[in-house]
């Protein structure tokens, strides 16, 4: 007997427009998930509703018009709309009832929301796929609690698999370097002395990663497979760490620090690409491709390449699909 079966893809989220009205509920779900600000909430209430979300919302609208689209979408959204068609057009030739869709952990469409619409069409088994390479508790935690908690209210409760996360997988290492390897073609020059690959994730505080969370290493191991399928040599490529929040050390090095630096150390050009994140969005499009260009611009550097996240990107969709049917073991047919 054929039992239905949902594929659902998270990604974190994203405001509905860019104005300071859409930003402020968005941004107050956002930093109320105690996976993102784990603070004592006596501490951390009064500072985000009596600060952060007064003077907040305003200032992140000004950025996410920078970077949003003309067709009234933002860049993840959009995005995400086209990697869950892309990933149904693909299953859908092995499975044509399997269901693809998507959520936000944070903003529209919530996790609350679709899996009431996978409830009312009978899904029996669901795979989550939370759309973060490297495992962190801020992120694919926080889904797992968004999608139990969804859950916990129902009589009948499907069969649920959560994906594990990818950060070594060669469908996304493969995917990650095909992107490098095409600046390559426009920029011959681009890995002599004064050149550097770097590779910018997004980072957590120091403190998780003492408790536990494996988040550091994935990079460390993303990045160095990463290096390997590329052929790089030492001193050709770097990691770095972005969006730190707050006053308490994060990992380190820091992006905005090292492209402060690296011109005064003779390497004033520079490709960059966020490995942590599989669509463009306001830490990529703004915080890297805008703002980390001045900032490395501004200290001498002579040249600053942004390399676009996966998105839809052929290899990526070839990548996002293996490890898709790897996870959907025994539920469909394993092959086209």
């Amino acid at each position: 007997m054929h039992r239905k079966t949902a594929v659902l893809l998270v990604q974190l989220g994203t405001p509905e427009a860019p104005t300071a009205d859409a930003l402020r509920p968005y941004l107050e779900e956002f930093l109320s998930d105690q996976r993102v600000v784990d603070l004592p909430r006596w501490k951390w209430w009064p500072i985000l509703h009596g600060v952060i979300l007064r003077k907040r919302p305003a200032r992140s609208a000004q950025l996410y018009a920078a970077i949003w689209g003309e067709d009234g979408l933002s860049p993840l959204m959009r995005t995400t709309r086209d990697q869950t068609d892309g990933l149904r057009q693909r299953l859908h030739a092995s499975d044509p009832e399997l269901i693809v869709t998507f959520a936000m952990r944070y903003g529209a469409p919530s996790i609350p929301d679709v899996l009431a619409e996978l409830h009312d069409k009978g899904v029996e088994r669901l795979l989550v796929v939370p759309l973060f390479p490297q495992y962190a508790g801020a992120t694919n935690a926080s889904v797992v609690d968004a999608i139990y908690h969804g859950l916990a209210a129902r009589r009948y409760i499907p069969t649920v698999r959560m994906c594990d996360p990818f950060f070594d997988h060669p469908g996304y290492i493969r995917a990650l370097a095909a992107r490098v390897r095409e600046a390559s073609l426009r920029n011959a020059h681009w890995e002599d002395e004064r050149s550097m690959l770097l590779m910018s994730f997004h980072g957590i505080p120091e403190r998780h990663a003492t408790e536990g969370d494996p988040y550091g290493d994935h990079c460390r191991k993303t990045a160095r497979l990463l290096a390997k399928e590329l052929e790089l040599k030492e001193g050709a490529w770097k990691l770095v760490f972005q969006s730190r929040f707050g006053k308490e050390p994060w990992l380190t090095p820091a992006t905005d620090t090292t492209l402060t630096k690296l011109p005064g150390q003779g390497v004033t050009r520079i490709t960059i690409l966020c490995p942590g994140f599989v669509a463009d969005c306001l830490e990529t499009l703004e915080e890297i491709a805008i703002s980390g260009k001045e900032t490395f611009m501004e200290a001498g550097g002579e040249s600053f390449e942004y390399l676009p996240c996966l998105n839809d990107h052929e290899a990526w969709m070839h990548g996002l699909e293996s490890i898709v049917r790897t996870e959907l073991s025994g539920w469909i047919p394993s092959s086209q």
